[in-house]
C-alpha cells in the first residue's frame, strides 16, 4: 500500500480495559470503501506496481490478529488517508498457551 511521498505515517498505542488497540495512521490517498476488505485477500496489491512483495501481508496480520481474539480492520483517516486499526484482547484466548516470560 502506498503512502504519499514525504507525509510521515504515526503509530498510536492505547491500552484499554479489556484490549489493546494499535493504530498505524496515513494522510496518503487512502482507499475506497469498496475495497477495503479486498485488499484483506491474499495477492492482492490494489494497483501497486512498485517491484517485490506478494501482496500477502495483511491477509497474514489479519489472520495473526484473528488467531489472537482480534481484530485488524481499515478506517478512513479523518482529513485524508487511512489509519489501520488493529485490536487485540489483553487477556490471551484459551486455545493459546501463555508465555513463561
Amino acid at each position: 500500500m502506498r503512502v504519499s511521498a514525504g507525509e510521515p505515517v504515526r503509530v498510536v498505542a492505547q491500552v484499554l480495559d479489556r484490549e489493546v488497540s494499535v493504530l498505524v495512521i496515513d494522510r496518503g490517498p487512502g482507499v475506497p470503501l469498496e475495497q477495503r476488505e479486498r485488499m484483506f485477500e491474499p495477492f492482492q496489491r490494489l494497483g501497486d506496481t512498485s517491484s517485490g512483495g506478494l501482496g500477502l501481508g495483511l491477509a497474514v496480520a489479519r489472520g495473526l490478529a484473528e488467531a489472537m481474539g482480534g481484530t485488524l480492520v481499515a478506517e478512513d483517516t479523518p482529513g485524508g488517508g487511512l489509519t489501520m486499526v488493529l485490536s487485540v484482547p489483553r487477556d490471551l484466548p484459551e486455545s493459546l498457551p501463555e508465555s513463561e516470560d
